[in-house]
Formats: C-alpha cells, sequence, structure tokens
C-alpha cells in the first residue's frame, strides 16, 4: 500500500493516534464482519466499521513531525516472515465491554512482530504501555457482555504486512486510515 496523502493530518496532536496493525485484505475482513454481524446480534454496542477492521500491535499515540519521520522508517529487522493466522475464537471482556475475535494460538512470528515493534519503539524514545500482548481484533464497543453460541468457523487470515495506522475522532466512532504499509519480508 502506497502512503496515505492525509499524512498532515495525523499531525493534529490530541486529536488522533498512531497506531502500528495488521490490516486485513477483503477476504478476511468479510469473514470478521461477518461474524461481528452475529456477535452484535447478542452482545448489542456498536459495531467496529468493515473498513476499520484490524489487529493492533502497538499504540504510539499523536507524535511530532519528527517522530512520525522516524515512525514511517521503521528498521529492516523488525519485520517477521509472512504468515497464517486463525481467528477461532470470540467472546466479551466485561471490564471494557468489548467483543472480540483471538486465535486459540497464536502464531511466534505475530508475537515476535509485535515485541520487535515494542522493542524498537521504546529505543526510539516513545512510551509504551506495559500490559502484556494480548492478540485480538475488537469487533464490538460498548457490548453488554453475555455467553456467545458455541464456536465459530475459523478465518484464515494470511498476514503478508504491517501497517501504520492514524485515527481520527468522527461521529459513531473513529475513522481509520493507512499511513503506510510495509510488506513483512524477514525470514522465517
Amino acid at each position: 500500500m502506497a502512503a496515505c496523502s492525509g499524512i498532515g493530518q495525523a499531525l493534529n496532536a490530541g486529536r488522533q493516534g498512531l497506531f502500528f496493525a495488521l490490516w486485513p485484505d477483503a477476504g478476511p475482513r468479510a469473514a470478521m464482519s461477518a461474524v461481528a454481524g452475529r456477535m452484535h446480534g447478542v452482545l448489542q454496542g456498536r459495531r467496529t466499521r468493515d473498513d476499520s477492521i484490524h489487529l493492533t500491535l502497538a499504540f504510539v499515540g499523536a507524535v511530532t513531525a519528527d517522530a512520525l519521520t522516524s515512525l514511517l522508517a521503521p528498521p529492516a529487522g523488525l519485520f517477521t516472515a509472512p504468515f497464517e493466522l486463525t481467528l477461532d475464537r470470540w467472546g466479551c471482556w466485561p471490564r471494557n465491554d468489548v467483543g472480540w475475535l483471538a486465535s486459540s494460538q497464536p502464531p511466534q512470528a505475530l508475537r515476535d512482530l509485535a515485541a520487535n515493534l515494542d522493542s524498537w519503539l521504546r529505543r526510539s524514545g516513545f512510551e509504551m504501555e506495559s500490559r502484556v500482548f494480548c492478540p485480538h481484533v475488537t469487533l464490538i464497543r460498548k457490548a453488554s457482555c453475555a455467553p456467545l453460541p458455541d464456536g465459530i468457523a475459523p478465518i484464515s487470515w494470511p498476514v503478508n504486512e504491517l501497517a501504520l495506522i492514524h485515527s481520527r475522532p468522527a461521529a459513531g466512532g473513529s475513522r481509520y486510515g493507512v499511513l503506510r504499509a510495509w510488506p513483512l519480508t524477514g525470514c522465517a
């Protein structure tokens, strides 16, 4: 993916956030959207817009122009090889009213990519959260958590790239856009 034309808008400090994420192609996105529809029928709340479905790896927040320049030039050693992510679990966290989709066996490459990002960002001076990485896709916010029907059909997501995303507040929830994406080309 090419750089988004709205890089200047991403610098609107205090009104946006930047984060690194996995951004699915149309096939996996459609499958996740179908699961979101089923989930919403039980949990209600606010669905993540289909064009905003993603898996966050590292949240950075608002940044200066110099910091953005750094974020747009990650080191080559950061990237893992492409990998397959199978999303086969769903649930709801009552502590934050989030309906989620996740993998029962997250691949090591996913954990490595998140750890590489965290390490690089910390070394570069960014303040990162200190919580354990819990890979998931948020499908519902403000959910009324309730038991979901057992099981979902597994969703196969071929992960081939890492994206830097910007978030802007908007009516009905934040709007996300890809600033830049890089192919995963590291060694297996």
